[in-house]
């Protein structure tokens, strides 16, 4: 109802209010909140695809602003990429910025260079401070591919679709009130006169509601297929993943080798 509330308020505007249909939809939409009107129902197959398709989008905007968390854990960091994607145009700092790797490699690294790679423990710290240098690289690399070939197609996926889907729900949505409140003043008509142009009005409104449902569902069905497109972007941040704890497990598992010589 409230996004019927929506689409009333939108259908209506400035002038519209002030019309006869503005005053119609307003009255038959008091009415059916009010439960003194009748209402024509839409059938059960389009409710249920309308529902799994904005369920599908809703889910997949949680999932994307999860994904991006997970990526970017710093709140301060994930803000300055947001602002910069959608602000500046400049883009995400993946490719700049320091990750936590190559931060703790330097530190170890600098370490083990102070005390002297001719003592044991100067030697390791410099040996696992280069390794992490050298997976902090690797995680730059499965950060971009992961947003690249992930995150970025998966959060924009049906962002036009949907921005269609509901400018015509909502027309959709006044097409219906426009069906209805004519066929309450057909009930309503005193003379035969007035029956027989209400009639004419209801056919005119049900051509028009008809239209508007089918464009509706088409956009929908439309929307319900491609949504099967989803299953391959996170196919492709699976494959990230392996590839980099792949690589990561294989720099490790050398270090520690060499370490233990």
């Amino acid at each position: 109802m409230e996004d019927l509330g929506q689409s009333l308020r939108e259908g209506l505007g400035t002038l519209g209010s002030m019309s006869v249909k503005g005053f119609d939809r307003a009255k038959q939409f008091s009415q059916e909140k009010m439960g003194n009107a009748v209402k024509t129902e839409y059938d059960m197959e389009y409710i249920q695809l309308a529902a799994r398709v904005e369920a599908t989008q809703t889910n997949v905007n949680k999932s994307a602003n999860a994904a991006r968390n997970f990526l970017q854990p710093n709140t301060a960091a994930r803000l300055e990429d947001m602002f910069n994607e959608k602000v500046t145009g400049r883009g995400n700092a993946i490719d700049s910025r320091s990750t936590y790797s190559e931060i703790l490699g330097n530190h170890m690294k600098a370490g083990g260079t102070e005390i002297g790679d001719q003592t044991q423990v100067g030697g390791s710290l410099i040996q696992l401070g280069n390794t992490f240098i050298n997976m902090g690289k690797m995680e730059k690399e499965y950060l971009r591919d992961v947003y690249d070939n992930f995150f970025k197609p998966f959060s924009n996926h049906l962002q036009v679709e949907w921005a269609n889907i509901t400018t015509e729900k909502r027309r959709l949505d006044l097409a219906r009130l426009d069906l209805d409140a004519a066929k309450s003043k057909v009930r309503g008509a005193r003379t035969p006169e007035a029956m027989q142009q209400n009639e004419q009005k209801v056919r005119e409104c049900q051509a028009a509601f008809d239209r508007q449902y089918e464009q509706t569902k088409i956009l929908l069905t439309d929307a319900d297929r491609k949504s099967a497109e989803f299953s391959n972007h996170l196919e492709e941040f699976v494959r990230s993943q392996i590839n980099f704890h792949d690589n990561a497990k294989k720099l490790l598992e050398e270090t520690y080798a060499n370490m233990k010589k």
